[in-house]
């Protein structure tokens, strides 16, 4: 009796302690529930399974924490419900700082607390919530010193932790540098991994063993994260993966690991990167790849023969590469799934359909005469186009010789020759082309210089200026001749000249007058003379 004592005591104290560790930490404050449908969206719906769907949206409520239990309005199904159940919660634009333990449900979850300003996780998150499906915590402040495994542990079960039924993980645009090594160890059923818009430029041995120890994975995404190379570590054990997301990062070759995606990856998004060429095996063994993204590359500029061998793709996306001016199409051609291609918005002046020499001879009539039956959407809009036979020869080849509008209105159309400058493709034909006689004077030039820089305006502007030159220096020479002229002359002006009244005597002033004045002037200074000699005597 006294052992049995012992062990019901025992026991006692065990579920006392079990009950103290699922218990939430009332020392820390929560939203109040009471009247809380009145301040959030409360719904309830059942479709046609009869699954019931609990939806609570308290979105930019300038909540501080969340709710410490389930509405009211919910009824004991949102605690008790099992896969029946579906609560769908949002917290999203509010300022909460920590995010608290989640009340207790055995219903699916879904939980969204993006625009929060979170910079804190309270662990164990999930330990009375374990069936959480989706979990999306962008947009917010946190840093790999929050992310630990004891996060996502789900409870206790004598023994050890149970894994909870976490499958989306959104993480994105947060501070997180590196991740723990057993980061995901109670997350079993981890599908989807978004990790963009962090700070993991460098994938550390950690943060390469955490994200490649989810077997589960089926989608990852490292964009925008400064990334340059990716650790041949990371996909051993990826053998679901499908969809690789890793633009926007540093990559100026493609990394050689992909290649262990070969039989699982079907979507790889390469937009953004530094490639200055893709070479030749860039995507090699990648078998199963059906969509492919290699836009919006600022360095690349060629897209070299071997390096589209693709024989499942079907959307190739090389858009917006402002330096791309040849793109080796001969590799496209044993892909016989093809149904969008995308070359918009690149330098391109001409498309070359050319026999792969790989091809087996057999074949290559039929690949010739119809390369991508299946081709549903060319767009080829925004390209300096050299309207060319061979350029027109191409399009009818690929199965679509008339080249429609794109969505926003733009229409392809030829750059040069000069006479076909402006004119749609849509309203050439090949036929049409390859007839065409183009004059030497409209023959193709890569720009034409502004017209004060043209050799014809350049001459005529020498010339003028010659003529303007000499028609000066002959007015010149004319006035300086007529001045020497008129100088020489009676009409010449002669300079005025002054003399001394005291200085000059009556001989020089009678060289001046005329004979008979000064004949009459002598006769009277004479007989002047002659009285004054006179008198003199007399007296």
């Amino acid at each position: 009796m006294k052992y049995k004592f012992l062990l019901l005591l025992l026991a006692g104290i065990s579920l006392l302690l079990a009950t103290g560790v699922h218990s939430q930490h009332e020392d820390i404050p929560y939203q109040p529930v009471a009247n809380i449908c009145q301040t959030c969206m409360c719904l309830s719906s059942q479709d046609s399974d009869h699954r019931t769907h609990f939806n609570l949206d308290c979105s930019v409520r300038n909540f501080e924490h969340i709710l410490a239990r389930w509405p009211e309005e919910f009824g004991s199904q949102a605690v008790a419900g099992g896969a029946s159940t579906e609560i769908v919660v949002s917290y999203s634009g509010n300022r909460i700082r920590l995010l608290q333990q989640l009340p207790a449900t055995n219903a699916s979850l879904t939980l969204s607390c993006r625009h929060c300003g979170l910079q804190d996780l309270q662990a164990p998150l999930f330990m009375d919530a374990p069936n959480v499906e989706a979990l999306y915590l962008s947009w917010n402040e946190l840093t790999d010193n929050v992310l630990n495994p004891g996060l996502f542990r789900g409870p206790w079960n004598n023994t050890n932790y149970e894994p909870i039924g976490l499958k989306d993980l959104d993480l994105s645009h947060n501070r997180i540098a590196r991740l723990e090594r057993l980061l995901f160890e109670h997350t079993p059923h981890l599908v989807k991994l978004n990790l963009a818009y962090n700070k993991l430029s460098i994938l550390d041995a950690a943060t390469t063993a955490a994200v490649g120890s989810v077997t589960t994975l089926q989608r990852l995404d490292l964009s925008h994260n400064g990334l340059m190379s990716l650790p041949a570590e990371l996909f051993p054990k990826l053998r679901s993966l499908r969809i690789l997301d890793v633009s926007g990062n540093e990559f100026t070759v493609v990394p050689a690991s992909l290649q262990q995606l070969g039989k699982s990856l079907v979507h790889l998004n390469l937009a953004g990167n530094q490639f200055p060429s893709l070479k030749e095996n860039s995507f090699k063994g990648l078998v199963a790849l059906k969509r492919l993204n290699i836009s919006s590359l600022p360095a690349l500029r060629s897209v070299e023969k071997g390096a589209l061998i693709l024989p499942a793709v079907e959307q190739l996306d090389c858009s917006r590469n402002p330096k791309l001016e040849n793109v080796e199409l001969g590799d496209l051609l044993s892909s016989r799934n093809l149904s969008q291609l995308d070359l918009s918005r690149n330098a391109l002046t001409t498309l070359v359909l050319k026999e792969n020499n790989n091809s087996a001879s057999a074949s290559s009539n039929r690949t010739i005469q119809e390369p991508w039956p299946r081709l549903r959407r060319l767009s080829i809009s925004g390209n300096p186009w050299y309207c060319s036979c061979e350029l027109f020869k191409a399009l009818e080849l690929s199965g679509l010789s008339h080249i429609e509008q794109e969505a926003d209105g733009t229409e392809a159309r030829c750059d040069t020759p000069y006479l076909l400058a402006g004119a749609p493709l849509s309203n050439l034909t090949a036929e049409h082309i390859c007839n065409m006689v183009i004059p030497k004077k409209y023959r193709a030039v890569d720009e034409e210089p502004p017209r004060f820089l043209r050799r014809r305006y350049i001459i005529l502007t020498a010339i003028i200026a010659s003529v303007v030159l000499v028609i000066g220096l002959v007015i010149g020479f004319i006035v300086v001749c007529v001045r020497r002229r008129l100088k020489g002359s009676d009409y010449g002006v002669q300079p005025i000249r002054y003399t001394s009244v005291r200085g000059s005597n009556l001989s020089q002033f009678s060289n001046l007058q005329p004979a008979s004045v000064a004949s009459k002037f002598n006769n009277a200074h004479a007989g002047a003379s002659n009285g004054a000699t006179t008198g003199a005597a007399n007296a």
